[in-house]
């Protein structure tokens, strides 16, 4: 019995024993496994998987005639990954081959296998040299030390992180002599900006680029004070605007030095063809080909594609190995789009808005071209404006690098913003339609409806509302928009109300933003109407604030018997096989007024470019093109001090142009902001009116517009060739 119980004890505490190992080896395994998987994976993906990113191709932009308007430009970029840059077991394959390949016994040994083994020979000496001296019982008071588990933990207590940093010192300047011919004169990968050019780099500079040293010497610093530390941007572009010739001579060069953590990958560049036109709605691409403007922007969705992938998986000595786990995902190239834009129409509406901007020393202006019977933009010109490729600011003054002018305020002038779409002007005399159209739709008027036009008093104390020296009386309703009367236009719409009045400004689409494909200001800006005041002063384009591009619709409407169309820039949109992804159809909003109001309206505004006729004069006869019947509408308002009140000699004038006025096919919306002309007073009829006039002919020419009186339009035509020689013939 005496001999039974020890060897009881003795296996009870044997099977302890084994039962305590166990629960120690299944502990670590599931920390292996579960707890600490994420931080494992990462490591022993980032040294065995070298991915590759494969751009796609951003699609293609081009006008209604489906002319090409930008291009994907095949170049490469230079990419340091600062995670393999630090990682040893990736460093020293690099330096090993670069101090084994300069020895004697290298050069004299022409076997391959033989060379393999040198080679991993010094890596293996490279390795064993950086390890850390430690016991077991200080590696793991050490750890307690530092607390956490992760990767860069484990290599803290794998190897001395003094020969760690002087390796990665010796890999650095390796890298540097590497890339050096190539990086002579490349553009600078860390300014967003394009216009930088290009720039000298010498191997201190990739170093640093590499090291990214201020920021190492920064938190040394603060670790001693136990301050936070800054982090280390792990992707770091080098350079790039290489073609891909030297894209792979330098990969090339990478592969034979066995080093890795640099990256030569594809980067299309985006370039446009004619860089001064259409700057506002076609935007422009940042340095990772991401949309920031424009339609560039509003569709970098559809534009932008998706990148592929390929894997490589190496083995602990950076050597590729086949795999048929290898993943390779190919891209998928972006849609193309296919604006409703003419270039041809865009040339010339940029040219003459120059032109006449210039003339009139104005700081702003903008050009609106649109097809009434599908809402069609066939134009878009806004001023001041910028290069697509450059950025560089364009304006009448000339051109200027982007940053350098500055407004009143010191802030810097881009050219970025898109007059026709965002900005918010008080439209003055274009605004009285909304009254034509609520008193002749809702028969409280009709087109002939005599109406009073001499000054009168709105409310107790207010200013009296007059057209200035002129008081024209009595006149028809139609003779109100051809003499541009503010009390006749506060008349009709004190006599329609507020309410009814109101419907027609939300008809219109004037109280909702204009609905275009591109960023822009949102609804109209209004005074509270149930003011009698207010509501006298909205009537003639005060106290509301729009954007051109809302009044170029509510012309359009009218243009396009009484039916409202949503502005639209996109055609169509293609896929990368040429198949039509979305067919943009034009879209019909509502009618806003019968037919006959239309006619009505359209008939009063051919008025106002008339030189004859009732009352004389319209306001717009410097638009008048003979043999063509001309409608429009002029506005000219003060400029709206930020405080309240108004500037004096300060205006922003406008002309809204039908062409022609019996069967519109255009309507042409021009604004020009604070014109300074030297030979007339500044209104609508005097610059923005001239400037219409001037486009409108060559569009004639253009589409071959027809005349009503052919005859007389040829009698203009020789008569204006024959001053055009008569002044070249004069002039020295």
């Amino acid at each position: 019995m005496k001999t039974k119980i020890p060897f009881a004890n003795r296996c009870a505490w044997l099977c302890v024993l084994v039962l305590g190992i166990s629960c120690v080896i299944t502990y670590r395994l599931v920390e292996l496994q579960v707890v600490d998987s994420g931080n494992h994976g990462r490591l022993a993906a980032d040294e065995l998987i070298e991915k590759e990113r494969i751009p796609a191709q951003r699609g293609v932009i081009m006008d209604r005639n489906e002319e090409i308007l930008t291009n994907n430009i095949q170049n490469a970029e230079l990419v340091a990954n600062r995670y393999h840059l630090r990682e040893l077991t990736a460093v020293v394959d690099g330096l090993a081959y670069n101090q084994v390949s300069h020895t004697m016994q290298w050069a004299q040994t022409k076997d391959d296998a033989e060379r393999r083994k040198m080679l991993a020979k010094k890596r293996a000496e490279l390795l064993e040299n950086a390890r850390r001296r430690m016991t077991p019982e200080e590696k793991a008071a050490l750890r307690r030390q530092m607390g956490t588990a992760d990767a860069k933990t484990n290599r803290l207590l794998e190897y001395d992180p003094e020969v760690c940093a002087y390796y990665y010192q010796l890999h650095d300047q390796l890298v540097a002599e590497l890339l050096f011919p190539y990086l002579c004169h490349v553009e600078d990968g860390e300014d967003d900006n394009a216009s930088h050019g290009k720039r000298y780099m010498t191997r201190e500079d990739i170093i640093e680029r590499i090291a990214q040293t201020a920021t190492e010497k920064y938190n040394r610093e603060a670790e001693k004070k136990g301050e936070p530390t800054r982090s280390f941007r792990n992707q770091i572009i080098l350079a790039k605007g290489f073609n891909l010739d030297t894209a792979e001579k330098i990969k090339e060069t990478l592969r034979k030095a066995h080093v890795r953590g640099i990256m030569v990958q594809s980067n299309p560049k985006r370039s446009y063809v004619m860089p001064e036109m259409l700057c506002h709605v076609l935007g422009y691409v940042d340095h990772e080909n991401r949309g920031m403007s424009g339609v560039e922007e509003y569709f970098q969705s559809y534009l932008a594609g998706v990148d592929g992938m390929r894997e490589y998986r190496h083995n602990a000595r950076g050597q590729v190995l086949p795999n048929e786990d290898d993943r390779y995902l190919a891209p998928k190239d972006g849609l193309s789009l296919r604006l409703t834009i003419d270039m041809r129409l865009q040339a010339i509406c940029e040219q003459e808005l120059d032109r006449g901007m210039s003339h009139y020393r104005a700081k702003r202006g903008c050009m609106i071209v649109v097809d009434p019977h599908t809402g069609d933009i066939l134009a878009m010109v806004s001023r001041p404006s910028f290069n697509l490729n450059t950025k560089d600011l364009i304006t009448p003054n000339g051109t200027f690098k982007r940053g350098t002018v500055k407004d009143a305020k010191g802030n810097p002038v881009t050219g970025d913003f898109n007059f026709a779409c965002q900005t918010r002007y008080e439209p003055g005399s274009t605004f009285k339609v909304i009254a034509a159209t609520t008193a002749i739709d809702k028969h409280i008027m009709r087109i002939d409806t005599p109406v009073n036009c001499s000054p009168f008093s709105v409310g107790f104390g207010s200013k009296p509302i007059n057209d200035g020296r002129f008081n024209y009386g009595t006149q028809p309703l139609y003779c109100v928009l051809k003499k541009s009367s503010n009390p006749g236009a506060a008349r009709i719409a004190l006599a329609c109300k507020w309410p009814n009045y109101k419907k027609y400004l939300q008809r219109y689409g004037l109280d909702k933003p204009v609905g275009v494909d591109l960023p822009s200001g949102g609804a109209c800006l209004l005074a509270d109407g149930n003011n009698i005041v207010n509501f006298s002063r909205i009537a003639y384009g005060y106290s509301v604030s729009v954007s051109p591009l809302h009044m170029a619709m509510v012309y359009a409407t009218i243009a396009n018997d009484g039916v409202r169309m949503k502005p639209r820039l996109i055609d169509k949109i293609i896929a990368a096989d040429g198949s039509v992804y979305d067919e943009c159809k034009p879209q019909e909003v509502c009618r806003v007024m019968t037919s006959e109001t239309a006619r009505d309206l359209r008939r009063a505004l051919r008025s106002v470019t008339e030189s004859s006729g009732q009352s004389g004069r319209g306001t717009a006869t410097a638009a008048a093109i003979p043999g063509f019947l001309i409608g429009g509408k002029t506005g000219t308002a003060k400029k709206v001090k930020e405080k309240g009140g108004y500037y004096e000699g300060l205006y922003t004038v406008s002309f809204a142009g039908l062409l022609p006025v019996d069967n519109p096919q255009l309507v042409v919306m021009t604004v020009i902001d604070e014109p300074h002309p030297t030979d007339c007073n500044p209104g609508g009829g005097t610059v923005a009116a001239p400037i219409f006039r001037q486009a409108a002919e060559r569009f004639i020419n253009v589409l071959n517009i027809q005349p009503s009186d052919p005859e007389a339009y040829e009698r203009y035509r020789v008569s204006k060739d024959r001053t055009a020689q008569q002044a070249s013939s004069s002039t020295p």
